[in-house]
């Protein structure tokens, strides 16, 4: 299926009733409402009968073919399989190594080893000599990524940029003991740049051009040279910056002499922090009735449901859901079935219960400052309700806050725990029984508003090559890819890279 033709479903998809419902209520807003109505178009899944089985849990059934499953459910398990991008990674048989795994995570492993070699791959692609190079990694972060790269390039130029002093401090003093100092033969590296600066299109190539200059102050340089721009999980609008630096660079609404932006490679994430503006993008998307996404939705682009279930050779055993995902459907139902009971006991007649704190969640969006890091707020004000629609933000969750795993494990152990830190008796007269029918359409609710999250993802993503392509048409020297980086399997759920060169890797190669 072509990106346009895949859009324009994704667009039907995620603009019927069924997905828009599902998107703007949180199972939180539904068990707040003592008095809730489900819309018409849940009735199928809603009414399902009490008696079904309760294992393995009817919402794991939900995204499988079982029995009892009704027909809406289904079409709508098949739609999004069949509209959401791709996912499995390409295959990358030479791995390299990463200078240091200390203080990584097993999943920053992976993503480091896959992109570093990528990126290397890129370059012999392309035949750019690694020491006239630039590369400039945008959100660095602690710079593990930086950090292998120059390990394996040791005679190029990079430079590390991030918002945080603190990340940047913290990277520098990794490359002290972790990087050799010079070659084998004796011969000095150009060590790693740093810069702290906060990123929009602007600053970006404002900042590049400097950092060029001053690498270039010792060299005689007759063609200008070449600069890659790369983002390991570029947050927000980040993603965005990079790829509108580039754009203004090609198609020389910036001009400099001494450098040229040769590529991109760039794995977006948090699509929940993205600015006002950055979606959609392309005119293709743009011009279609606007869907008027909530926030909700970016966020729920970040799941995997494709990941949830052990894997079993058999295709006819009822899918068996990992621990950790059983554990947080069960954290998200059970929240809300607790502001349920809160709300019940604050109506009570004999209740002491303290009212929820007045002061606003959200008041009129202020013109950002410099942040720690990226800046996370809209570039133009929005109505009160859009940042929290469909998110479950209510002042009784946060009133909770974060519990740790344990609390979950038996009901009344979490009343108790919840109760102790919102200093609210769950155990009076006045409690509500435990409703196990509307807990199970809790779930239920969750796992199809998870589903939907990979075609808000495929919806960004291909919003985002269709951008590139019109405005990057008329430089044919070029391709716009979208490249699997990573494996999803690992828990990499931003596995998805923006990849613009003149030419990829044979064996990267995925077309949109």
């Amino acid at each position: 299926m072509d990106d346009a033709l895949r859009l324009s479903h994704l667009h039907a998809l995620l603009d019927a009733p069924l997905a828009r419902s599902l998107l703007r209520l949180h199972p939180n807003d539904v068990a707040s409402d003592l008095l809730f109505t489900p819309p018409d178009e849940w009735r199928p899944w809603w009414d399902l009968h009490t008696d079904i089985p309760e294992q393995p849990p009817l919402w794991s059934r939900t995204l499988s073919w079982a029995p009892h499953i009704p027909g809406v459910v289904r079409d709508l398990v098949l739609e999004v399989k069949r509209l959401q991008l791709p996912r499995p990674p390409v295959r990358i048989d030479a791995l390299l190594n990463i200078v240091s795994d200390k203080g990584m995570s097993p999943k920053k492993t992976h993503e480091v080893s896959r992109m570093a070699t990528y990126i290397i791959d890129l370059l012999r692609a392309n035949h750019i000599d690694p020491a006239k190079v630039r590369i400039v990694d945008v959100g660095a972060g602690q710079g593990y990524l930086t950090r292998t790269l120059k390990y394996h390039l040791p005679s190029t130029h990079i430079l590390a940029l991030d918002a945080d002093e603190g990340q940047t401090v913290g990277a520098q003093r990794w490359e002290e003991r972790v990087l050799p100092k010079s070659d084998s033969d004796g011969s000095p590296n150009p060590p790693i740049s740093h810069r702290t600066t906060l990123i929009t299109p602007e600053t970006l190539v404002d900042t590049v051009d400097k950092w060029i200059k001053e690498t270039l102050r010792n060299e005689e340089s007759i063609d200008p040279v070449p600069v890659l721009l790369i983002g390991l999980h570029a947050c927000g609008s980040l993603t965005p910056y990079i790829l509108r630096a580039f754009i203004a660079l090609r198609s020389q609404v910036i001009v400099h002499n001494t450098w040229t932006a040769f590529g991109v490679v760039a794995v977006g994430c948090c699509y929940n922090l993205l600015n006002a503006g950055d979606f959609p993008l392309s005119k293709y998307l743009t011009s279609f009735p606007s869907l008027n996404l909530p926030v909700s939705a970016y966020h729920l682009a970040a799941q995997i449901p494709a990941h949830w279930f052990v894997p079993s050779p058999n295709p006819e055993d009822d899918p068996e859901p990992f621990p950790s995902v059983a554990l947080a459907i069960r954290k998200v139902t059970w929240r809300a079935l607790l502001a349920r009971e809160f709300l019940h006991l604050q109506r009570s007649p004999s209740s002491s219960t303290p009212p929820p704190p007045s002061t606003p969640l959200l008041t009129a969006v202020q013109k950002p400052q410099p942040p720690a890091r990226w800046t996370r707020l809209p570039v133009a004000p929005l109505p009160e309700i859009a940042p929290v629609e469909g998110t479950g933000i209510t002042p009784e969750m946060r009133r909770l806050g974060r519990l740790r795993d344990g609390a979950y494990t038996d009901w009344e152990v979490f009343l108790k725990i919840a109760g102790g830190k919102m200093d609210v008796d769950f155990f009076s007269e006045d409690r509500l029984e435990k409703d196990g029918t509307l807990e199970r359409r809790l779930e239920v609710l969750h796992t199809l508003r998870c589903l939907l999250g990979p075609a808000v993802e495929s919806l960004i993503l291909l919003d985002r090559v269709r951008w590139l392509r019109e405005e990057l048409g008329l430089d044919r020297k070029l391709t716009v890819d979208l490249v699997n980086l990573f494996d999803q399997a690992t828990g990499s759920g931003r596995n998805v890279g923006i990849v613009i060169a003149p030419m990829l890797p044979s064996y990267a190669s995925f077309s949109a």
